[in-house]
């Protein structure tokens, strides 16, 4: 029988799959002898702790923690309080129940310990002995230091790797909302060849693109773009400065990072040739980058070193002429629009089934610069792109 939610919940996780994530995450507190996994974010784009384990999120810097004991109980603590119910009110609370709430802002500097006091009363009340840290580079740096001083008898480690090996697989119910994400942005990039004319700015497709993202289930979206008149290189540039004016010729690339329903991300990334044929030298950087993406893909495999692959990929761009990567290319998705594992120097955590990765693929040369990106699902048969928008450049 179909799960039946308050109609204010849109698109939730299946219940059975909270169940799963709490048991797998209480069965490596065992081992670890770990009474409580604390996770605290302020950001619906990089909280996925938070949402991964509660299917709640914090919005615009409104801090939120969770915690769940060794036990199985989850419990909130929120900023809000009287006279506003918790965020997220507690009658809409998947798993778990309030703790406490308070209204702290990180813009009152006398609130900076607020949080920190309520989990350390809630530690002291339930006698626990070692906390692990669920994202220790998120966490605020005024609450970490806070139950530190004033729980000078308990262990706190960081548990983020725990916390990371875990949620990087995903289960059969994590990868079909991956696949809604990811055939919403289909949708969104087969509408985009009719909206994007000459004379429209760029600020005005991405208001386009949001709107179409959410007119179809879509929750959270970032949009980056870049373009430049023909045959001109052109980097790509966050929403601020998305103000440029598309002209006849232009050269426009698109990239959607959004959650699709349920909040899982994926992204899809394409070239689009402005009110004209693609040029023949754009029509060139396009078949290298689909040759540089089929090898990329190709070095994902089941069980891969990331630094490996970072060194090899590397080595391929070099030998065709285009400047090596130096910043973050390949990177998983989930409830984080970029989470572990990562293709960079310093990653350890190996490949793995069932990981979503996207793939940017960006070829800079001297003449030109050209980009696609695509999200994948890892299988040992090799990575399943999940996207079917074609890998063409688009015409306008």
């Amino acid at each position: 029988m179909a799960e039946v939610f308050h109609e204010r919940l849109k698109s939730p996780i299946p219940t059975r799959e909270l169940a799963r994530r709490s048991r797998e995450l209480q069965a490596v507190m065992k081992k670890e002898n770990i009474d409580c996994i604390l996770a605290q974010n302020i950001t619906q784009y990089m909280g996925g702790c938070n949402r991964w384990l509660t299917d709640t999120t914090a919005e615009n810097h409104y801090p939120q923690s969770s915690f769940l004991t060794k036990d199985g109980d989850i419990g909130y603590i929120a900023c809000s309080g009287p006279p506003l119910d918790l965020y997220p009110p507690s009658h809409l609370l998947r798993i778990g129940k309030p703790w406490a709430a308070a209204p702290y802002f990180s813009v009152f500097n006398f609130t900076w310990d607020w949080e920190g006091r309520l989990f350390v009363k809630w530690v002291q009340e339930n006698n626990v002995q070692k906390v692990g840290i669920a994202g220790m580079e998120m966490i605020m740096w005024n609450y970490y230091n806070y139950i530190a001083e004033k729980l000078p008898g308990v262990e706190i480690v960081d548990a983020s790797s725990l916390f990371d090996e875990i949620r990087a697989v995903k289960s059969e119910d994590e990868i079909k909302f991956l696949e809604k994400s990811a055939a919403l942005q289909d949708k969104v990039m087969g509408y985009l060849p009719a909206l994007i004319q000459p004379g429209v700015r760029e600020y005005e497709v991405r208001a386009k693109i949001m709107q179409l993202v959410t007119d179809h289930g879509g929750e959270e979206m970032i949009v980056i773009m870049g373009s430049a008149p023909r045959g001109e290189k052109f980097s790509l540039l966050p929403s601020f400065f998305q103000n440029r004016e598309l002209q006849t010729g232009d050269e426009l690339y698109v990239k959607l990072q959004c959650s699709g329903p349920g909040g899982l991300f994926t992204t899809v990334g394409r070239m689009f040739s402005i009110g004209c044929e693609p040029s023949g030298a754009l029509e060139q950087g396009w078949r290298e980058a689909a040759a540089a993406q089929e090898k990329l893909a190709g070095l994902l495999q089941v069980g891969a070193d990331p630094q490996v692959i970072f060194g090899q990929y590397n080595a391929y761009l070099e030998s065709k002429g285009y400047n090596q990567e130096t910043g973050l290319f390949v990177y998983g998705q989930g409830y984080d629009h970029i989470e572990r594992p990562s293709i960079q120097p310093g990653e350890t955590m190996k490949l793995a089934k069932d990981m979503c990765l996207a793939a940017n693929t960006s070829l800079i040369s001297a003449e030109r610069t050209v980009y696609c990106a695509d999200s994948f699902i890892l299988k040992p048969s090799g990575p399943q792109k999940l996207h079917r928008t074609p890998l063409t450049i688009f015409r306008t």
